[in-house]
């Protein structure tokens, strides 16, 4: 009965003096009773308008716009983030902050050699969390090289997009390794400090370790040729090619992290983001909306039972006049 709630339609404080009268009275005249007494009964019950909580129709929604932008370069396949890969440690972590944030929209950037929009923002979560699972580094023998200037544009264009929804909230997680490979990189970096108006709270999350480890390459068009007979990644700007160790550089994300106004977090255990998650959601707003009827009428099966003891009573009365 925890689900049983009413919407009256007549206060009660009206109905139970005037149920009362009525019983009274039909005490009093001896005639029908039972029946009349019913219909007084059912006539209180429907004017209370019971209803069934439909608590599978309430669904919340947090005006927030959360963007990842995610690092799906060769060198997030190391596998030094408590023994997965580091893309494999980003999808987790990105998995882990939607169902942290459920009724937020979400939008995903991915960049290796050029920077793609994967999904625009949406709520449907199902349709993010596939997106997410089926990012994969690019392939080893086309790659040419880590920039993270590269998913600038598209940051500023869904950022801008979502700074014209009023009261949003726009979250940024901008998640890789920051290994470099082209120098001037570095400097271009200054441009993300543009975004700092468009952008309300989110973090920079850094994944590997600054040993380093090797990169197992599984697949490509040209295995042979950019791994060892051990499927490790090469090297080739070694002469001969050796097997290319790839490290975190806090430097880069930490200089990223400045330019964004944003925090740095090196990634070893996503425990270590709840205070921030938590400061998020805490400022969010959070809206109860109904996918379509909240709550069940069910008064119209006590007036079912009504009409019938009407048309006794109705029977009753003409056969008593006759």
């Amino acid at each position: 009965m925890s689900n049983l709630i009413f919407n009256p339609m007549i206060s009660l404080s009206i109905m139970i003096p005037y149920s009362i009268i009525m019983i009274v009275i039909i005490i009093l005249n001896k005639k029908n009773i039972i029946n009349r007494i019913i219909i007084i009964l059912l006539i209180l019950v429907i004017s209370q308008r019971p209803m069934l909580k439909n608590q599978e129709d309430i669904t919340f929604s947090l005006d927030l716009d959360v963007l990842f932008v995610i690092d799906n370069t060769v060198s997030m396949k190391a596998d030094d983030v408590n023994k997965q890969t580091r893309l494999e440690a980003v999808k987790k972590d990105c998995i882990s902050i939607m169902e942290k944030y459920a009724g937020a929209n979400f939008a995903v950037i991915t960049f290796g050699n050029i920077a793609e929009v994967r999904y625009p923002f949406t709520s449907d979560m199902g349709i993010i969390k596939d997106v997410i699972n089926r990012i994969k580094v690019i392939d080893p023998a086309y790659a040419t090289g880590s920039v993270l200037e590269l998913p600038y544009d598209f940051m500023k264009m869904f950022l801008e997009s979502s700074k014209s929804k009023d009261k949003h909230q726009r979250i940024v997680f901008f998640m890789g390794d920051g290994e470099v490979t082209q120098e001037d990189d570095k400097t271009k970096l200054a441009k993300y400090a543009d975004l700092q108006e468009l952008i309300d709270s989110g973090a920079v999350l850094g994944y590997g370790t600054s040993e380093g480890t090797k990169i197992k390459i599984e697949e490509s068009v040209a295995l042979k040729y950019v791994a060892d007979s051990n499927g490790y990644l090469l090297d080739s700007t070694t002469n001969p090619p050796s097997i290319a160790i790839s490290k975190i550089n806090e430097n880069t994300l930490k200089a990223l992290a400045t330019n964004l106004d944003l925090d740095y977090y090196h990634m070893t255990d996503f425990s270590i983001l709840n205070d921030k998650l938590d400061n998020i959601k805490g400022e969010a707003l959070e809206n109860e909306e109904e996918k379509e009827k909240l709550n069940k009428d069910i008064y119209y099966y006590f007036s079912g039972a009504l009409v019938v003891l009407l048309l006794f009573e109705l029977y009753y009365y003409r056969r008593n006049e006759q």
